[in-house]
């Protein structure tokens, strides 16, 4: 089910955390891709980013600007150590099959190489699939009760459950438009006549993706929060009051 939103709070939400993102790039000059300090920087903030919109969008849809940011009070120790885990998991396949192990493989069968690189690709991706709603289950106060461990098992068990929808979404919204842009693309290219005409379609085509992307990113993640509300039940506008209620406790199992 399709539920209303506030477009231009996330929008504007991701033009700042964007525009911030960029003013460290600059800031850090030329040593930005290569600092550690730079990348772990940009990497908190992508996370912090992604963890407001989603608590925003199970919380409060239709809030302002203001009110996804203040989202941040839902980013207790179990929402980071959780997260803490499945990045753990994602560096532990990133250096098992594209780290030390792969190259060592090398030297007994160079294309082992490409084999294993296959295999971390497609683990990564089932990986983000199925902890694709990790952010949801952790700032939903319905889960509040919820140890490290449970909310990590619901991680999982949310993920299989919704696995066709969020396949769906992502090939409705991505997938299905990129294969569109990309013929399109390949056909215009093929009848110019320059490699300055090449060249300017590329840019022309990049700068496209790139509108598209930034367009549709609030709808796609809408429609993934959507696809976790329809399993787990709409928030109660007063849930907040019964939260924090103390003669009251409050579980539940997904």
């Amino acid at each position: 089910m399709k539920r209303e939103f506030s477009y231009g709070s996330i929008i504007l939400l991701e033009i700042i955390l964007g525009i911030i993102s960029l003013g460290l790039f600059f800031a850090f000059g030329e040593k930005a891709s290569d600092s550690i300090i730079y990348n772990l920087i940009t990497s908190i903030i992508t996370w912090i980013g992604s963890f407001l919109i989603a608590s925003g969008l199970i919380n409060n849809r239709k809030g302002n600007v203001g009110d996804y940011f203040n989202q941040i009070h839902r980013l207790d120790k179990k929402a980071i150590l959780v997260n803490l885990i499945l990045i753990g998991i994602t560096i532990l396949i990133t250096a098992v099959f594209g780290g030390g192990a792969a190259f060592l493989a090398i030297k007994d069968n160079p294309t082992s190489f490409m084999s294993m690189g296959i295999v971390g690709a497609l683990l990564s991706t089932l990986l983000a699939l199925f902890t694709t709603y990790a952010n949801h289950i952790v700032a939903d106060p319905r889960n509040k009760d919820q140890s490290v461990g449970e909310a990590f098992k619901s991680v999982f068990s949310v993920g299989k459950k919704l696995l066709a929808k969020t396949i769906l979404t992502y090939l409705k919204y991505f997938a299905l438009p990129i294969i569109v842009m990309i013929g399109i693309s390949a056909a215009t290219i093929m009848h110019a006549d320059s490699f300055e005409a090449i060249m300017g379609l590329t840019f022309i085509a990049m700068l496209v993706f790139a509108v598209y992307f930034l367009v549709i990113s609030p709808i796609v993640l809408a429609r993934i929060a959507d696809n976790y509300l329809d399993l787990t039940g709409d928030i109660e506008n007063n849930y907040e009051e019964i939260e924090n209620n103390n003669d009251f406790t409050i579980s539940r199992n997904v």
